[in-house]
């Protein structure tokens, strides 16, 4: 949950002349290229990601910037799509991968798509794993392994095995109608009582008329009863701007054996000798990483990570790549703008709501310790940043190198909105999000599935004794104990309240919208549990803007009879419309 401190300013409306309502929105119809598991010493083809205007005007795009040697890319002419029914013309993206010279592994390269300074949306980045030499793999028995990619057509599959077992073949995720590019994956599946040892087989694709999808994919099964280590993430990408504060990561383990799996030595090494990368474990049982651009020339640099343990894969690595640019203008990330719940995971459309509280997330938003508004009204210019809404400076909680917090105005259009910052006079990209009326998200609390929900008999967390450590109070609420349940982009109010102004402290609070009878009815309800067990409805004693506060707002609902004892679920349901589920603890 973000750290409400404010600062005090007036909202400015500000114009902005390289706003343009009628741009070209650059749109990718996918943004992650994993072909077939290539034979050691071949070629991966030339793969193609097609680029399309979902805006106005002309989309103009420069050459694909790539990150590594083994991908050149071009841009093709304009033609008709293929691989959309978005839009009928497409710009062709190519990658051709040179990976003849690679050893057997894995690789990860990325593509930076940009175009000309009115282009909305961009740049974008995809992403490019080859696999080299086969698939080698450990797996408990009773347990699965996949390792996926995608073509260009359709595959016939022929699996074979040395041994005669029937555990491995290849599937499909998600098919449909308009599939236009088809994401596999290599399925192996050791039965329980498959012994420890290693086992071969072979996968061989066909049918596609793309020649690099058909190949002859050596497996190799190693089946073990020990500790299987996997990093997470199992590599790692990272961009800071030359004067950047270094950046702090972590690598975690899991295991994907049996037994235990306690972390060992960690180390870190760079091919270039140079000291921008460090790495150490953590008592908590991860590796903890720190990339530091420090005096570095902008360019990429490649390292590692290594996490001893006692897995039967021994010590793994995971890969580190780390670009270093310029310092210049600030760059939101596409899709950058999203609610400040959940942070837009599960959305499908990217949408806030009208005064609602979002961050953009992106890079060089800001140079130096994060800065917070320290009262309301907010700022609209913290520390030379801005966030602009439409040409509008939108009032902010606090901004960093790479995340702001700010509330979307009032006053903005529903549709697709512009946003862009500005740093030090240096003017961003710009990014679109969808503004609707209502996107309701209950906060969540330290990190965790529980909800940020006091309970008013003593002003506890409803969660676990201890959960969140020291300081905070928590314990399990009781059968009509009176919760506040904080949420954001829970939609109008009455009386109506405007952008940066504190909701009224006093009658008239401002409440949802009631249901009159010419209007559709908005009033809310909490659901407490689903599923199989049931769900209790209850009707709240307030729902509106948290008194006091800019953009949050609050549900006062008390628990009713009949909620079970233990994990609880809860969820702010409307009549057109549901908040994000979030837990509390019952006794």
């Amino acid at each position: 949950m973000m750290v409400r401190r404010f600062l005090g300013a007036a909202l400015v409306p500000l114009g902005f002349a390289t706003l343009l309502h009628a741009a070209p929105m650059l749109r990718l119809v996918n943004t992650t290229v994993v072909p077939v598991p290539l034979p050691v010493g071949s070629n991966g083809g030339t793969q193609i990601v097609e680029a399309y205007n979902a805006g106005d005007g002309s989309l103009s795009l420069s050459n694909p910037a790539s990150s590594v040697s083994w991908i050149a890319t071009s841009v093709g002419s304009p033609r008709a799509c293929t691989t959309t029914t978005a839009s009928a013309m497409c710009t062709p993206l190519q990658f051709a991968l040179n990976t003849s010279a690679l050893a057997a592994g894995t690789y990860t390269g990325s593509v930076t798509v940009n175009g000309a300074a009115n282009v909305v949306d961009a740049p974008q980045t995809i992403t490019v794993t080859v696999r080299i030499g086969g698939v080698d793999v450990y797996v408990a028995p009773g347990s699965t392994r996949d390792v996926s990619f995608s073509t260009h057509g359709s595959l016939n599959a022929s699996p074979s095995t040395q041994d005669g077992g029937r555990w491995l073949s290849l599937a499909m995720d998600g098919t449909g109608s308009f599939q236009f590019t088809f994401p596999y994956r290599i399925h192996l599946a050791p039965p329980a009582g498959m012994g420890p040892g290693t086992y071969y087989g072979s996968l061989v694709t066909s049918g596609s008329s793309f020649a690099p999808d058909n190949q002859t994919i050596p497996v190799t099964m190693r089946v073990t009863t020990q500790s299987i280590a996997q990093p997470s993430p199992d590599q790692v990408t990272a961009r800071l701007a030359q004067g950047a504060a270094p950046l702090a990561m972590q690598i975690s383990l899991s295991n994907l054996g049996q037994g235990s799996l306690p972390i060992g030595a960690v180390s870190a090494t760079t091919t270039d000798g140079g000291k921008w990368l460090t790495a150490s474990s953590n008592p908590a049982g991860w590796a903890a990483i720190t990339l530091d651009p420090g005096t570095l020339a902008p360019g990429f640099y490649t390292g590692s990570v290594s996490i001893a343990s006692n897995a039967v894969n021994g010590t793994v690595t995971a890969p580190v790549s780390f670009q270093v640019v310029a310092k210049g203008a600030p760059l939101a990330n596409y899709k950058g703008v999203v609610d400040n719940a959940i942070f837009g995971v599960g959305d499908t459309v990217n949408a806030v709501a009208r005064g609602d509280i979002v961050d953009v997330f992106g890079e060089q938003l800001l140079f130096g310790s994060i800065a917070f508004s320290p009262r309301v009204p907010l700022a609209t210019e913290i520390s030379e940043s801005e966030v602009l809404v439409n040409g509008v400076a939108a009032p902010m909680y606090f901004s960093s190198y790479s995340q702001i917090a700010f509330q979307v105005p009032m006053e903005t259009a529903l549709g697709t909105a512009q946003v862009q910052v500005e740093r030090d006079n240096l003017a961003g990209n710009i990014v679109s999000v969808q503004v609707v009326d209502r996107v309701p998200r209950l906060l969540l609390a330290g990190g965790t599935s529980f909800g940020a929900i006091q309970n008013a008999k003593d002003l506890s967390y409803p969660a676990p004794v201890g959960i969140f450590g020291p300081g905070a109070v928590s314990h399990p609420a009781q059968v009509g104990d009176v919760l506040t349940i904080y949420a954001i982009g829970l939609g109008p109010t009455n009386p109506a309240v405007g952008t940066n102004v504190p909701a009224p402290g006093a009658e008239p609070l401002a409440r949802l919208t009631t249901c009159p009878a010419s209007q559709p009815c908005v009033a809310p309800v909490v659901n407490f549990g689903s599923g199989i067990f049931g769900t209790i409805v209850a009707t709240p004693s307030y729902a509106g803007l948290s008194p006091g506060s800019v953009g949050l707002y609050q549900v006062n609902v008390a628990i009713p009879a009949g909620v079970p004892t233990g994990t609880v679920t809860v969820t702010v349901v409307f009549p057109d419309s549901a908040s994000n589920s979030v837990q509390i603890a019952v006794q």
